[in-house]
């Protein structure tokens, strides 16, 4: 039993049948495999595995559990999500919605050039929760989840109005996520690497301290001391911290 019994239980008990997650459910063997090496073992993961194959379980859960046994009811950035595309920020959304509702105390925001400024009314901004629906309400309370894209994240380490962000998410950081890392060749790779660096600095974690998970449907598992390289001089941490699934 890598989850607790209580969260198991939690996500077990969501009413729609295509957000729910199934205790009866029998598990993939890459998404055991990295739930141990992420909440056990408590190195990096990158997972190579073909469309459709549950990949986002393979961290989204662990991130879930972590922020559940760690961090619940508290105010600052524990996780960055980072993908290339909003639309598929978007389809991650509903499943964050329904599972931080189940387990409770665990908000979320998504940062986009569509979030609005502030929220149309408080009853709007209470039927967002758990999600944090304006920059007005991230930066005044930040969730502990925060799905974003790399240009986004660049303005927010930038801006002088997101400055709360990240004054109170210092040394709260916990994990990175990097969606369709097969997006990040040349030029882009390089800009990716030196993000990573500066969001280490502006929320005060050092890298080594850091749960990294990337994902590819197209990266071959062939080679795997490459994408371990790959992933090292990306992400700024040892090739030893990182698992190939």
């Amino acid at each position: 039993t890598i989850f607790s019994e209580d969260f198991i239980n939690a996500l077990d008990a969501i009413d729609d049948e295509n957000l729910r997650f199934p205790k009866q459910q029998e598990p993939y063997e890459h998404q055991i495999n990295s739930w141990k090496i992420l909440i056990e073992e408590k190195k990096s993961i990158a997972v190579t595995t073909g469309t459709g194959s549950g990949k986002t379980e393979c961290f989204m859960l662990p991130v879930l559990y972590d922020i559940y046994q760690n961090c619940r009811s508290s105010e600052g950035v524990n996780a960055l999500f980072l993908y290339p595309l909003n639309a598929l920020i978007e389809s991650q959304r509903k499943r964050m919605h329904a599972w931080c509702t189940a387990l409770g105390g665990i908000n979320y925001a998504l940062l986009t050039g569509a979030t609005p400024e502030r929220p149309g009314s408080n009853s709007h901004k209470k039927e967002g929760l758990p999600q944090l629906i304006s920059r007005e309400q991230i930066r005044n309370t930040p969730p502990q989840i925060l799905f974003t894209n790399p240009t986004m994240l660049e303005y927010m380490l930038v801006r002088n109005r997101d400055v709360q962000i990240l004054e109170k998410s210092q040394g709260k950081l916990r994990w990175i996520i990097l969606d369709e890392a097969h997006t990040l060749t040349g030029s882009k790779a390089a800009e990716m690497a030196l993000l990573i660096r500066r969001v280490s600095v502006a929320f005060n974690v050092d890298l080594k301290n850091l749960r990294f998970a990337i994902t590819s449907a197209t990266v071959g598992g062939e080679n795997v001391s490459q994408l371990k390289r790959f992933m090292s001089d990306l992400c700024g941490i040892d090739p030893e911290q990182i698992v190939v699934i």
